[in-house]
């Protein structure tokens, strides 16, 4: 009775959602693109190699970018199926992995739908990045006899107050999941606190640690800082801050948003304050001091190149953004406070001494000014954060292997 109270809710709910994407389909038309996908039809064709299928699950951007290293490591052993929920994230995918592996938009979270999906594909297994409960895809999974697994799971202290509101529901759904990999026994707690059962997790780590084998370009700039992975509120921060550090430093100012179709808007912002502002696409000879990175994909360039970067969604409570790739690349990192999306690791950065956090901005002024004064405190930074990614490395083989194991057992 409660999952049929849930699907009819979600069927009330895909009108809306549908008028959703139209309207943010007017900033970024992938929106609107492959929509047939979220009713489980137009589906992409498997490769049809390997003599079994997995759906692999990755809902944003950032999930798509974190899960490579584990999807390569899957590719080898079986045909996988990448499903997404936004238009940067399938756009990531398809520059990824272009035709080696079938990517669609995830279909709805109805039942139907969810049965249709599975229908075509006949997967062997489920397998979802992190934290994706969906209780209609977990359930239809589970009536088809297919194996669930949730890779990299994290359970924030936010969102696990949020799902403690309906545990009598959540319950039920977390049961029907084969099995848990969580990062931290912090993770793994809540997870039994909301009713899973202690054989059906363990703590691996974050498979972030695993940074993909990244090969940056050199590209031909000036000195800058960079503002990575950006929202509103923290761009206008970043300029403001910036209007002071130019009187006394060379650098230019870089910022990527993190949804690219905000570029103009932040451009106009910056033109507003009298910067000599362009967008990165169109950047020639002409002289500037604020550039705008509006493409998706050369982060870790710019990451490589930077002298230092504030890694967005930290300022503003969106939760943070993996600031792993730029300790990876040896890059000095500042972050906000916001960082419940990454709490334990931003913890490990905190303690070890390989970022600054910032509460504000005034202390985000200071934070890039200690950088820029001190280039021993600033390659201590970096070399502290490259060292605390080498000794957490490892977790993407512990399930993988974990996965490949399971999946041979069961037929």
């Amino acid at each position: 009775m409660k999952l049929a109270i849930y699907n009819l809710l979600i069927l009330l709910l895909i009108p809306i959602l549908q008028v959703r994407i139209l309207l943010k389909s007017l900033k970024d038309k992938g929106y609107r693109s492959f929509t047939a996908q979220r009713y489980a039809s137009n589906l992409a064709p498997v490769t049809n190699q390997k003599e079994k299928c997995i759906w692999f699950h990755a809902v944003s951007l950032g999930e798509v970018i974190a899960s490579q290293d584990m999807i390569r490591e899957l590719m080898r052993e079986f045909d996988v199926v990448l499903t997404t929920t936004t238009p940067t994230g399938l756009r990531k995918a398809q520059e990824i992995y272009k035709d080696s592996l079938a990517i669609n938009y995830a279909p709805w979270d109805l039942g139907p739908l969810v049965n249709k999906f599975l229908n075509f594909y006949e997967p062997s297994a489920l397998l979802i990045f992190e934290t994706e409960i969906w209780p209609s895809m977990i359930n239809s999974a589970h009536n088809k006899k297919i194996p669930i697994f949730l890779m990299n799971g994290r359970l924030s202290h936010q969102s696990y107050k949020a799902y403690l509101k309906v545990s009598w529901f959540l319950k039920d759904i977390l049961q029907k999941i084969t099995f848990i990999f969580v990062q931290t026994q912090e993770h793994q707690e809540r997870f039994l606190q909301l009713g899973l059962d202690s054989s059906a997790i363990a703590v691996a780590g974050s498979v972030k640690f695993d940074a993909p084998g990244l090969k940056p370009e050199v590209l031909s700039l000036p000195k800058f800082i960079l503002g990575a992975s950006t929202h509103l509120g923290e761009e206008e921060m970043l300029l403001r801050v910036f209007q002071k550090l130019s009187k006394k430093y060379p650098h230019k100012l870089f910022i990527c948003p993190r949804h690219p179709e905000r570029s103009t808007e932040i451009l106009k912002a910056a033109r507003k304050m009298n910067f000599r502002s362009e967008l990165y696409s169109q950047l020639g000879e002409q002289d500037y001091e604020v550039c705008i990175i509006d493409s998706i994909g050369l982060l870790q360039n710019f990451y490589h190149m930077a002298d230092l970067a504030f890694v967005g969604g930290s300022l503003v409570p969106r939760g943070g953004h993996n600031f792993i790739e730029p300790a990876t690349m040896g890059t000095p990192i500042i972050i906000g406070n916001y960082t419940f999306n990454f709490e334990e690791i931003a913890q490990q950065f905190i303690q070890s001494n390989s970022c600054i956090i910032v509460l504000n901005e005034q202390e985000l002024l200071e934070g890039i000014t200690s950088i820029l004064d001190d280039s021993d405190f600033a390659m201590q930074l970096a070399e502290n954060a490259k060292n605390l990614v080498a000794r957490n490395e490892g977790s993407t083989q512990t399930q993988v292997s974990y996965i490949i194991d399971k999946l041979g057992a069961l037929h």
